[in-house]
């Protein structure tokens, strides 16, 4: 039986059901809300409750520590002129 993954309108909560391909699941078994069918994502990393904000604040400052490391390794290299 396929696969699906369904998400909750109401509660925002993601999860994987497998059943066939005629059913079709309408309501949130953990708040009674309503439920979207999300396409499939193949090979892709999916991050669970993670905010966006988080992630791109992650981002920024692994980004910062790597700008601050190549700042201190071009201050060591001597410039030939």
């Amino acid at each position: 039986m396929p696969r699906y993954t369904y998400a909750c309108k109401k509660c925002e909560k993601t999860f994987e059901v497998t059943h066939s391909m005629s059913e079709k699941l309408e309501n949130c078994s953990n708040c009674d809300g309503i439920l979207k069918k999300i396409p499939a994502i193949i090979n892709k990393k999916i991050v669970k409750d993670a905010k966006v904000g988080q992630e791109v604040k992650k981002f920024i400052e692994e980004t910062k520590n790597e700008v601050k490391k190549e700042k201190e390794k071009l201050k060591k290299e001597e410039y030939k002129q």
